[in-house]
């Protein structure tokens, strides 16, 4: 059963409470990312991120980081488009002291000068290290040829040139207004009673959460730049469709299923047909992106530049397939299956669970267990995951490549004969 709750601030508490555990996850987390950053402040989620461990009011970073040492817990934080978290996984005897400094950490944050200039520059050199991983610099350029002008485009953590022009107050006052003490949402998972989490994060209860002003995106222009040369010796390929501004939720699980019987799992379509049946390429996988104001469904693959063509026209003739004729029962059968059995394998772990809860608040779906998710998952049939589907498969793709110069011409030219075909057909 699921603790779910709102203060008068809007603070939201969701509480998974499991017996049998000596082990608590804590989420903390803000409906606010790096779209909500306005051009200026480009990066500078992700630097507040950095400076929350940096010392309070009351504790330094050394004893911030050895006191979660000590009671043997693990705590870390993220940023994202759209959120940013702090998150904690402990034994129980340690939650109280964990939820107690991550309340001093989102309340009392100094930011010290010396700290924020040091840390700039450990920020600046992870940044230069994404440079050298061809598959961050190609999502990145992809994101920016999807996204436009949109702040949906940045990367998450900004560019050396963002971070560069940042200063301590100019950041620090970014907090304050935007974070400080405001979380959104809080969730926790394992052997711990809603009462205890209450009464361990009564600092924070108060938060008064402001949700975050969308500046929804265009459509993608289909006819953009297709191609992104880089340092590389594979090319690596996107195949993008758009989707509706949000999506219910048996159509989230319906969805999940067509992922998963078409690239999401071993024995998907475009797994055993492009990299076992042909050997093709070594990555190949599909996934679907939600965000609070429009959605994508995506298709990656790598391949060498000889197979460039042959991958671009492949996973394009298996999405026609699936408009002219539909799954399998067999496939469909084997896409619930998998999924309903990584749910229960995940749901072992608390920190899966406190990550889920949270997911579903963000995104404003009904918070249901992983058992009643599971049972969501038996009751869609094929129609759902047909029109589910459908919602992505009556938008025009978006296929980008970056990869060596040597394959630019065979990707466009193969690219412009693919947009001529289009995707044919209704599929209902």
């Amino acid at each position: 059963m699921i603790f779910d709750t709102t203060f008068n601030g809007g603070l939201r508490l969701l509480v998974e409470s499991t017996a049998a555990t000596d082990v608590a996850a804590v989420g903390v987390w803000y409906n606010h990312g790096s779209r909500d950053e306005p051009v200026e402040l480009a990066g500078a989620t992700h630097i507040i991120e950095h400076m929350l461990f940096k010392g309070t009011e009351t504790l330094s970073a050394t004893q911030i980081a050895r006191r979660f040492d000590a009671m043997g817990g693990l705590v870390n934080a993220f940023t994202e488009r759209e959120t940013m978290a702090l998150h904690a996984t402990i034994p129980l005897s340690g939650f109280t002291e964990a939820a107690h400094i991550l309340s001093d950490i989102l309340t009392a944050a100094r930011f010290d000068r010396d700290e924020f200039n040091r840390e700039l520059v450990v920020i600046e050199n992870e940044i230069v290290a994404t440079l050298d991983d061809v598959e961050e610099v190609a999502a990145d350029a992809f994101a920016q040829r999807y996204w436009g002008t949109h702040p949906l485009a940045r990367p998450i953590g900004g560019t050396v040139g963002d971070i560069k022009n940042k200063d301590r107050d100019q950041i620090f006052n970014y907090y304050k207004t935007q974070f400080k003490g405001k979380p959104h949402l809080i969730t926790v998972a394992g052997g711990i009673s809603p009462e205890s989490v209450i009464k361990s994060f009564e600092p924070l209860l108060n938060a008064k959460a402001e949700q975050p002003i969308n500046n929804k995106p265009d459509e993608p222009n289909v006819h953009g730049v297709p191609y992104h040369v880089i340092q590389s010796q594979y090319v690596q390929i996107y195949y993008a469709l758009s989707g509706p501004e949000h999506i219910d939720d048996r159509d989230y699980y319906a969805l999940e299923i067509a992922n998963a019987a078409l690239g999401d799992a071993m024995g998907s379509r475009l797994f055993q047909k492009l990299r076992e049946e042909l050997g093709l390429c070594y990555t190949i996988y599909s996934s679907p992106n939600l965000f609070r104001d429009c959605s994508m469904f995506s298709i990656y693959g790598t391949c060498a530049v000889s197979n460039t063509e042959e991958v671009m026209e492949r996973i394009h003739a298996e999405l026609q397939k699936i408009i002219d004729h539909g799954f399998t029962d067999e496939e469909i059968i084997n896409a619930k299956s998998h999924l309903a059995g990584m749910i229960t394998i995940a749901a072992q772990d608390v920190e899966y669970k406190m990550r889920r809860l949270a997911r579903q608040a963000l995104y404003n779906s009904n918070i249901v267990t992983s058992n009643e998710a599971i049972e969501i998952i038996k009751s869609i049939e094929l129609p759902d995951i047909q029109k589910s589907l459908g919602l992505f498969l009556d938008h025009p793709p978006v296929i980008f490549g970056t990869g060596p110069k040597a394959a630019e011409k065979r990707f466009i030219r193969c690219l412009e004969q693919i947009q001529t075909k289009g995707l044919s057909g209704i599929y209902l």
